[in-house]
């Protein structure tokens, strides 16, 4: 049997795309080149608040609300709360920018018009620059090294994390490691509905869904959607069905085993997007000083930020 020996491209990647890189699409001899394009809609905007801003900056600020009502007769003197300040947070959209440039001489000889396509890429770029943003949290959630956090420091989850008043101890997202089975999602949306504010006081949260790599979805399916327990002799209702939970496969998840709870995306959920301005394709002035050079540029401006993370509960996995 012949043994299969594994080839290596290469390339070169002088700045500007060039004839001598591109022998084949200028060779007619060849039956067909052709680029390959995937047609699919962004995932993770999904799971933004996602605004836009004509300012430099944004910022975010919260007050923790107030205490328990006290015992007190009418003629004693009027107890007296405190509003605390809570965690601020400031949202400054960075640009992010790419550009492509043609010499002149390769899209005349391209023999089967896929140069001037290529410049289609730039989009894709964008679209894979935004999922790996959007994802970045997540993906980082369980990391000792610190890529995104949050307003009050930390990773977006996270065990003992401060509570706005000091004196309420500490709260967390995070759940205790385990298998994506039946318990580990009741303890997650148990854990949501024991949620607390920043003075400890019961917020409770209800957890709407289920985001999972696509490693995880047949074990999602057993789980969530079994009529019975999964796993075991006796004849006992899967609980799960009767909470209206959901499942959502979020394909640039890196991790095969963490999982994550969200709540509803309503006035409690504070993972915000802000566009400084959205992405734009346009000819590259860069090429004014040398007319045979054709270029274009992606440009875009936007931040990622979470404000206090209580709508989202993860558990890392085994």
């Amino acid at each position: 049997m012949a043994t299969a020996s594994a080839l290596t491209n290469t390339f070169s990647a002088p700045g500007t795309l060039m004839a001598e890189n591109f022998a084949d699409v200028l060779n007619s001899q060849f039956k067909f080149v052709n680029r390959r394009v995937w047609q699919t809609p962004v995932q993770g905007l999904k799971y933004w608040n996602v605004m836009s801003t004509a300012r430099a900056y944004e910022k975010h600020s919260y007050v923790v609300g107030g205490g328990i009502v006290p015992k007190n007769r009418d003629v004693q003197r009027i107890p007296r709360d405190t509003v605390i300040q809570g965690f601020d947070n400031t949202y400054t959209p960075e640009t992010y920018r790419l550009a492509m440039f043609i010499e002149k001489r390769l899209r005349e000889t391209d023999q089967f018009n896929v140069i001037d396509k290529m410049m289609a890429d730039l989009n894709q770029s964008a679209k894979d620059t935004i999922e790996l943003y959007a994802a970045l949290p997540f993906n980082s959630a369980f990391s000792a090294t610190v890529a995104w956090i949050c307003a009050d420091g930390m990773n977006l989850c996270d065990k003992s994390r401060p509570m706005e008043v000091g004196a309420a101890g500490t709260w967390d997202n995070e759940e205790t490691s385990a298998a994506l089975s039946q318990a580990a999602i009741a303890t997650m949306r148990l854990n949501f509905r024991k949620n607390k504010n920043g003075r400890g006081r019961i917020r409770p949260i209800t957890m709407k869904s289920l985001v999972i790599p696509p490693d995880l979805e047949d074990t999602a399916i057993e789980e969530m959607k079994s009529v019975l327990k999964a796993g075991v002799s006796t004849n006992e209702t899967n609980f799960l069905t009767q909470y209206g939970l959901s499942y959502e496969v979020w394909e640039y998840l890196t991790s095969t085993t963490a999982y994550f709870g969200m709540g509803a995306k309503d006035s409690l959920y504070e993972l915000n997007w802000y566009w400084g301005s959205k992405p734009n394709v346009d000819v590259s002035d860069v090429t004014s000083t040398n007319p045979d050079v054709y270029g274009k540029r992606v440009r875009m401006n936007f931040v990622t930020g979470a404000d206090r993370p209580h709508s989202v509960r993860g558990n890392v996995g085994t």
